[in-house]
């Protein structure tokens, strides 16, 4: 029979030594991991912080240049605009020249002597000019003794003659073929009111201040609405009617713009008027 093996004293000691030395190796192997993992995390958890941080900048850098776009966005917005109105206003400075090159080319002779009389002699004083000037900034324009001045709004013709009167003015007569010229080119483009109806009775026409038309400038074929249409109006170029042109009878109740006009001619003087008068 075999029996179980049996150590010495020594050989047990030195076994017992061992394993504990195994031990020992083995948990201080796991435990030098265990610090590795430990730093490994703690550096990676130190470039997440730090990446965490970076985003966090650039997230701020991203806001603070959305914000400059928007400020720069706001100040362009803001310059178009100004730049708008500036072109708007060069606009109406161009309209304005226009308008006074051909005042000085229709009134003025080469000499420079005006060929309108003024208090007999035949001279445009430095007074006149300076009422064209200021009336062109308002929109009125002077021409033989008068001052004409048509509408940005629309009206009827009774509204439009009210709203003339009540600015001391009245619906312009065309006295001839010569002013009828002047309207067009002033205020062409467009159809206006004229001071001219037959309302009281058809086919008489009359002029706002009660005389008698004798010689119209009307279209082909005008005036043609016999009973239904009463008042007259002064057709040049208007996109709306592009065939049409001359004096035309319309519906009295047809929105349009006006042409009035203010008269400063008397026997004794001729007052140019612009907020005060001048002698």
């Amino acid at each position: 029979m075999f029996g179980a093996a049996v150590c010495s004293s020594a050989d047990c000691s030195h076994r017992a030594v061992c394993h504990t030395h195994s031990r020992e190796t083995t948990a201080q192997i796991q435990n030098e991991n265990l610090t590795n993992e430990r730093e490994q995390l703690i550096l990676k958890n130190t470039n997440l912080t730090n990446e965490r941080e970076q985003l966090i900048l650039k997230n701020t850098n991203l806001t603070n240049e959305r914000e400059q776009l928007i400020l720069k966005n706001t100040n362009l917005t803001n310059e178009r605009e100004q730049l708008r109105n500036q072109l708007q206003i060069c606009g109406k400075l161009t309209s304005t020249l226009k308008k006074l090159r051909w005042i000085q080319q229709t009134f003025l002779k080469p000499d420079g002597v005006g060929l309108m009389s003024v208090n007999g002699s035949k001279k445009l004083t430095a007074e006149l000019l300076t009422a064209e000037l200021v009336v062109f900034t308002d929109g009125w324009i002077y021409y033989q003794f008068s001052f004409y001045y048509m509408s940005n709004e629309t009206r009827g013709w009774t509204e439009s003659r009210r709203y003339c009167k009540e600015s001391g003015a009245d619906l312009i007569i065309i006295n001839n073929r010569e002013e009828n010229d002047f309207v067009k080119k002033m205020f062409g483009g467009t159809s206006a009111y004229i001071g001219l109806t037959d309302s009281d009775v058809e086919a008489r026409w009359k002029w706002v201040d009660g005389t008698n038309m004798t010689s119209g400038l009307w279209g082909p074929g005008e005036p043609n609405g016999y009973i239904t249409e009463n008042c007259g109006v002064v057709v040049d170029n208007d996109p709306r009617w592009p065939t049409l042109f001359g004096w035309h009878d319309v519906l009295c109740n047809r929105d349009l713009q006006w042409i009035l006009t203010k008269n400063y001619y008397t026997k004794q003087n001729c007052h140019i008027l612009f907020g005060q008068t001048h002698s």
